[in-house]
């Protein structure tokens, strides 16, 4: 399967690497990008430069841009290469935009995340109008690099955008608080904080995956007026499940927001 990615931003590599860490070989990936920064990174990858490959058939196009630049980069992408199947990752931009320009294409919406990277991803996936034999192929294509899940309503794709494609960035900003306070005890040294911190998640991920719910897990950890105990009620004091859940709630508006303005 050839695959080009129109647009080579972080989520762009992010699969990219992805891919190449199951099954899929460098051979088979190109890009399509004018910006000399993520064109440097992807070359380091050695993916080529679908520009300089235009004999190359393509299996799939996956739409990788900033969302004010899809419009035209799917424009481009009719234009130029017959019967495309396409997938978007684009933010926000619904699949009845692309298909009031050309409904007679196979099309479907996919939001990963950057654990994508490490074969650890969570992809949100959306039909449009993939026929089924090819849809399975994508849905297999996406497991290589981690979950999927399977959207039945399009307007899921906006929650799915806010909460996972976009979680990553709240788990990093969270933890800048450990790694503020770890730095001190362990003397500035970042090789070590990240350890700590890696091994922390590690271990709270591995936790989770003995089925346990979530309330009993924070049972098992918090004793009775011991240290856990104390710093659970001070975040309850301060709602920070509110706070937490609230910006969740100003991801997903503006994931709807965007597909209005374009």
């Amino acid at each position: 399967m050839n695959i080009v990615f129109y647009g080579g931003g972080n989520i762009a590599q992010a699969v990219a690497k992805g891919f190449m860490l199951s099954t899929l070989e460098t051979d088979n990936i190109f890009y399509i990008d004018r910006n000399k920064k993520n064109q440097d990174k992807l070359k380091k990858l050695q993916i080529k430069n679908f520009k300089n490959e235009s004999t190359v058939h393509v299996d799939i196009f996956i739409l990788a841009v900033k969302p004010k630049d899809a419009i035209n980069a799917y424009k481009d992408i009719l234009d130029n290469y017959k019967n495309p199947k396409i997938i978007s990752f684009v933010a926000g931009i619904k699949t009845k935009r692309y298909l009031k320009i050309n409904k007679n294409i196979e099309l479907l919406r996919a939001m990963p995340n950057t654990s994508s990277e490490f074969g650890l991803g969570i992809t949100g996936i959306y039909n449009a109008t993939f026929k089924k034999n090819n849809y399975l192929e994508i849905i297999d294509l996406f497991e290589r690099i981690g979950e999927v899940v399977e959207l039945k309503k399009e307007s899921h794709m906006d929650t799915f955008t806010g909460m996972i494609g976009s979680g990553p960035a709240y788990f990093f900003y969270l933890l800048k608080t450990y790694e503020k306070k770890l730095m001190v005890i362990c003397d500035q040294d970042q090789k070590k904080v990240n350890s700590i911190i890696l091994n922390l998640m590690w271990g709270v991920g591995l936790s989770i995956s003995k089925d346990d719910n979530l309330n009993d897990l924070i049972a098992s950890v918090a004793s009775k007026k011991g240290t856990t105990e104390a710093g659970l009620k001070s975040f309850k004091s301060g709602n920070l499940n509110k706070v937490f859940e609230k910006g969740l709630s100003a991801a997903i508006k503006r994931s709807k927001e965007i597909s209005n303005e374009f």
